[in-house]
């Protein structure tokens, strides 16, 4: 056996004992409630003899693990001339973080001992991260820590996932593309289920621990998207591999330090702002990587309408993973920072990084996922029968109406469809008269709840927080003049698909892009400033003021007993309301509301027991009673 391989099998062993030992000596401290600090020192000291150890190893140099020793010393000879007391550990943050940095030391260095003989990199930081003992080393502690501190809460199993997703980090697998793009998609599930997780930690942990729990990993999250980001845009680790040490470091200093758990007031604001941005980096970057990548294993020639120049910048057919991956978003940004001047790419380039990136069906499905849940805890909360009815058809609808129906046909969804089909005339004229159809027999929330994707992001547990206090009745006249430009847009399209001109931009997937994919996002990532539904009670969603014009035909919301609503004083309905309709005083004056803004969401009904919803089946269902 060659002298190579017997170094390469001895590391391997080496790393899995020295993790066994790590598990024991890491355990033996957790599992004591008090210990003496002359025995943590030595405890410790032997942590870092293994960790020189390793990098000597690594280097075959028995000078650096000789000064590693006397580096080592330190500790060591502290432990005999202080004076010994016992101390708890979870409870002191100064020994929970030198904990953390020794773990992080000694696994760094048995990292860049599996490295430097299997997958060598540029500089050791990178060569002891980037591989996948690594990855290993990390999914070995998750498992462990989760097990032998025995605590089964929301937060623990999102601290859990944290680590997790980095153990999986594609960045850990360069030896195989395939594996590479396997364990990016791995990675990207176990950061949705940590972001879940990390949402309802932030909702059910009021207390500062599991606020600091919430918003410290959302902000490392969005560090280490950052660092796959460059990774996949620009082949650079130096980032990634920087934010995931860190991560670690955090990681294991909220394993070995427990938080104070005083009452706090949450901090809804801070954390959808990290929780946004990590989202919309991990769409751009993995949508980018996912493009190279599969791209990379499965096509071997390209057509040249998928190229701009020497950038690939569509998936062809032949792309097994061409419906998760259609475009490259960093050269749709590419090519629009060649085609416009300064002023120019000041305007487009922001606009285009986050269409193409909410555009991605990747993107997409991951939020589709998230917010899923989300509706889903939404849904055990409410209370009639006929809410609960509605919140499954929005959980219907996501896959359909967000995913299959504006992704993968020529139908028209508003904001959403022509990505990768562009919508033709006769689909167009077909979905406007289907959707005028559902909208007179259900109202306008049957398209603003089930088909609208900002529905699924606004109607669950989370958001429900936001609803505004307020509102203003300048926005029953705005609306009006935000219908023009949808009205134009649409007289635009029509004429250019009959040919009668011939436009440059496709004006359909303009507005509706810049709508629902630029100017919607503003606001989603305002919503404790402008509160959900915004885009119904302030009018500037056209589309939706035109499907609301249809709550006129049949939808009502109407009281059981009129005179019930007249001498109300909680006015829940009028409070539950996101967009704010005065429903207790349209009730009180005529005996039922159905305003144009009105989506149909049903808290009113399920706040209070007077009202109830109007729509096709409640006539049919009134006519069927009286027949008998």
């Amino acid at each position: 056996m060659e002298y190579e391989t017997i170094l390469k099998l001895f590391s391997l062993v080496y790393i899995i004992v020295m993790m066994a030992l790590d598990f024991w000596i890491f355990g033996l401290i957790l599992r004591r409630e008090y210990v003496r600090v002359k025995g943590l020192l030595i405890l410790l000291s032997i942590v870092l003899i293994m960790g020189f150890e390793s990098l000597a190893l690594a280097q075959l140099n028995v000078l650096l693990f000789v000064f590693g020793i006397f580096l080592v010393l330190v500790p060591l000879f502290s432990s005999f001339i202080i004076k010994d007391y016992t101390i708890n550990v979870t409870r002191n943050w100064k020994y929970g973080l030198l904990l953390s940095l020794v773990i992080v030391f000694d696994e760094l260095a048995m990292g860049y001992l599996y490295g430097s003989y299997f997958n060598p990199l540029p500089n050791p930081l990178l060569t002891a991260v980037n591989n996948p003992a690594y990855g290993a080393m990390m999914l070995g502690d998750a498992i462990f820590f989760l097990y032998i501190l025995r605590r089964r809460s929301i937060m623990e199993f999102a601290i859990t996932t944290f680590a997790i997703s980095m153990a999986f980090m594609p960045s850990l697998y360069l030896m195989d593309r395939m594996l590479e793009f396997t364990m990016s998609l791995l990675t990207s599930f176990f950061m949705i289920v940590n972001i879940v997780l990390l949402y309802l930690t932030e909702m059910r942990m009021l207390t500062f621990q599991g606020q600091l729990v919430a918003i410290s990993l959302s902000l490392f999250n969005l560090l280490m998207m950052l660092g796959l980001t460059f990774f996949a845009s620009f082949n650079d680790l130096h980032f990634l591999t920087l934010s995931m040490i860190a991560s670690m470091v955090w990681y294991f200093f909220l394993i070995f330090y427990n938080v104070p758990a005083k009452k706090i007031s949450p901090k809804p604001f801070l954390f959808l702002v990290l929780v946004n941005l990590t989202e919309l980096v991990m769409g751009f970057g993995e949508s980018v990587l996912g493009f190279n990548l599969t791209n990379s294993l499965f096509v071997s020639t390209m057509n040249g309408e998928m190229m701009m120049g020497s950038h690939m910048m569509r998936s062809p057919f032949s792309n097994p993973f061409w419906w998760l991956f259609p475009i490259n978003p960093l050269t749709m940004i590419i090519m629009t920072t060649m085609k416009y001047n300064l002023l120019g790419k000041l305007v487009m380039v922001p606009f285009m990084t986050v269409m193409t990136t909410t555009m991605a069906p990747f993107y997409v499905i991951m939020m589709g996922a998230e917010m899923s849940y989300l509706v889903y805890e939404r849904f055990k909360k409410v209370k009639t029968r006929y809410l609960k009815a509605w919140t499954l058809g929005i959980l219907t609808g996501i896959p359909i109406f967000v995913v299959l129906i504006p992704y993968y046909t020529n139908y028209y969804i508003f904001g959403m469809s022509g990505m990768i089909f562009p919508v033709t005339l006769t689909p167009f004229i077909i979905s406007l008269i289907v959707i005028a159809l559902f909208s007179t027999l259900f109202g306008r929330g049957v398209y603003c709840n089930i088909v609208c994707m900002s529905a699924h992001m606004w109607s669950n547990v989370f958001y429900e927080q936001f609803s505004a206090k307020k509102s203003s009745k300048v926005w029953d006249y705005l609306r009006w003049i935000f219908l023009v430009p949808m009205i134009v847009v649409f007289y635009l399209y029509v004429i250019n698909q009959l040919g009668k001109i011939n436009l440059s931009i496709d004006p359909l997937n303009f507005y509706g892009m810049f709508t629902l994919n630029y100017i919607w996002w503003f606001f989603y990532f305002l919503t404790p400033v402008f509160g959900i539904y915004s885009c119904a009670r302030q009018g500037w969603c056209g589309f939706g003021t035109l499907t609301g014009i249809f709550n006129k035909v049949l939808f009502k919301i109407r009281a059981k007993d009129v005179n019930a609503c007249k001498g109300c004083v909680s006015k829940a309905c009028d409070a539950s309301c996101p967009v704010k309709i005065p429903i207790s005083s349209d009730i009180s004056a005529k005996g039922y509301s159905n305003r144009i803004s009105c989506i149909g969401c049903a808290r009113c009904v399920d706040a209070c027991d007077n009202p109830e919803i109007v729509n096709v089946l409640t006539i049919l269902k009134n006519r069927e009673s009286k027949s008998f």
